[in-house]
């Protein structure tokens, strides 16, 4: 019975028990070079390679791919499952040798295990045995494609094809691969780390088995900055003038016998605030910085260990794996900054003006704005507000608020109704913005409960005022079309509790000049469609 139909690339030397693969050329005149090499020896389809254990040839063509075939076979005994196997089916063996090879090199004794199912076929593992040292499993496949559960990462090597766990990058900071690539007629064992910015691969030789696990110099880079910590002490100055000697001593003291200040402490303990709630990388970083800054003259223990977990933090929340969601100023933290900035604002343009004095009701205006506004409030804005405090109370022209417009002397009623009553529409109009882009994005749609319940303020408006602040939710995603077209109304994502389109959108349509049908679901589902299509993948 032939089996020339069954086409191998690679296979075992010597007899159909061994371990030592060959890859055949595919080009005729590398074949012949080949056979001269290997002069005397024989080709078999090796049992470890999941083969049949029966006797190969080599097989010539100039047309096509040279390839290895099975010998015909009289008693037709063979059942033969290796069609097609290409250059990486004997990778397993490769990476036996090469990595016992490697750990010799260290003086390390090692003993490796190609994994077998129940029925003989090969899984794609090899569980190497390192002695003094944790053991080591390489996963090349597996039946689901990714990483059989309960397997310890740091000492796993997964194939290039291999799915890794999300979770492992974001606590690990890596995870190491393995590859082989052409080496001549053999393959060459290289060790990959993975980052979120990719695959560093290196040759074993590069290596290093460490009690850590399977070690590369991007592992090593990734652990130095991950357990780096601040040195304890003072920094010490790039040029000693005479007028600073008299300082030392004093220096000295505040190095070793620290007596933090006030500000230090409050920058310290918003650093700890934002590393246990896993804020956004932006205001980690921020309390970092300041951090720093605060710790020039040296630091404590306990400050370098804050330190090394936020930095810490800091690294993995960039990676961006399983990262929360980053926080932003909510309602009224932004209604306060606003408020912070006029008032600041308003007081330089007096100042300007020869008036050093600021009302009572200014004073306090500020200082509750500033509490509100808390850590959103910037460096210079919170120097200017500690000085106000301090300045002399008078008679100064109170700043207008231009939020609000004035009241018509006209008994008849306004048409607008937000001059009816003091409410921030242009930040409540932000806020909806806010949840409804972010629904977009994620192709979703919010129920006008849910909508209310995120935005701080809305469910208290009359209907007429929340239509009001709706009608200026505007899109910052534009058409993805080159032709001019009528702007969807984002709101068209607000939905009832059933997830059908609210009876809000359709005033907010002819208010808009969107006018719907009478039964107007198709053309709310088209709506909804367009709105996710701009916002996708952006």
């Amino acid at each position: 019975m032939a089996l020339d139909r069954r086409r191998v690339q690679t296979a075992v030397i010597g007899h159909a028990e061994s371990e030592d693969p060959v890859v055949l050329p595919m080009e005729a005149i590398e074949l012949d070079s080949f056979r001269e090499r290997h002069t005397g020896q024989s080709y078999w389809c090796g049992v470890w390679l999941g083969g049949c254990g029966h006797q190969l040839t080599t097989k010539l063509y100039t047309d096509r791919s040279c390839h290895f075939a099975h010998l015909p076979d009289p008693g037709g005994t063979s059942a033969c499952g290796r069609k097609a196997a290409g250059v990486a089916s004997a990778d397993h063996l490769y990476i036996k040798h090469g990595v016992l090879k490697w750990l010799a090199e260290q003086d390390i004794a090692a003993t490796a295990t190609i994994a077998r199912d129940a029925d003989g076929s090969i899984n794609g593992e090899v569980l190497f045995t390192p002695r003094g040292h944790a053991g080591l499993t390489v996963v090349l496949a597996s039946a689901s494609g990714s990483v059989p559960a309960g397997a310890d990462a740091s000492q796993l090597v997964l194939g290039p094809g291999m799915t890794h766990d999300p979770h492992v990058l974001v606590e690990q900071g890596y995870v190491n691969r393995i590859q082989c690539v052409p080496d001549g007629t053999r393959r060459r064992v290289q060790v990959g780390t993975q980052r979120r910015d990719g695959t560093q691969w290196f040759d074993l030789s590069e290596c290093a088995l460490t009690p850590s696990g399977l070690s590369t110099p991007a592992v090593e880079e990734i652990r130095h900055l991950r357990t780096s910590r601040r040195p304890i002490g003072v920094r010490p100055p790039r040029t000693a003038s005479a007028t600073a000697r008299p300082l030392a001593a004093a220096v000295d003291v505040v190095a070793h016998d620290m007596q933090p200040s006030q500000d230090r402490m409050a920058v310290m303990a918003a650093l700890d605030d934002a590393v246990a709630a896993a804020r956004s990388v932006t205001e980690i970083r921020r309390w970092l910085n300041r951090a720093e800054a605060a710790l020039r003259s040296g630091a404590t223990a306990q400050e370098n260990d804050l330190m090394r977990r936020a930095g810490d933090l800091l690294l993995r929340l960039e990676r961006g794996v399983g990262a929360p969601t980053p926080r932003e100023p909510n309602l009224l933290e932004r209604t306060a900054l606003k408020t912070v900035e006029r008032l600041l604002r308003e007081l330089d343009r007096h100042k300007g003006r020869g008036f050093q004095t600021i009302a009572p009701r200014q004073r306090r205006q500020l200082i509750h704005a500033s509490e509100q506004a808390g850590q959103w409030l910037t460096d210079q804005q919170r120097s200017k507000v500690a000085s106000l405090q301090q300045a002399p109370s008078g008679s100064v022209p109170v700043p207008r608020d231009p939020q609000r417009k004035p009241v018509p002397t006209s008994r008849t009623p306004a048409s607008d109704p937000a001059d009816a009553g003091s409410f921030d529409t242009a930040g409540l109009a932000d806020a909806v913005r806010d949840v409804l882009e972010h629904a977009a994005r994620l192709g979703k749609t919010v129920t006008f409960s849910s909508l209310c319940a995120q935005v701080k303020g809305l469910a208290e408006l009359p209907q007429s005022r929340q239509v009001y602040v709706l009608r200026r939710v505007t899109p910052t995603a534009a058409s993805r079309s080159p032709r001019p077209q009528r702007p969807a109304l984002l709101t068209a994502l607000i939905t009832n509790e059933e997830g059908t389109m609210h009876p809000l959108y359709r005033r907010l349509a002819d208010l808009a000049g969107h006018h719907l049908p009478q039964q107007p679901n198709s053309a709310w589902a088209d709506t909804v469609n367009v709105i996710h299509d701009r916002y996708r993948s952006r």
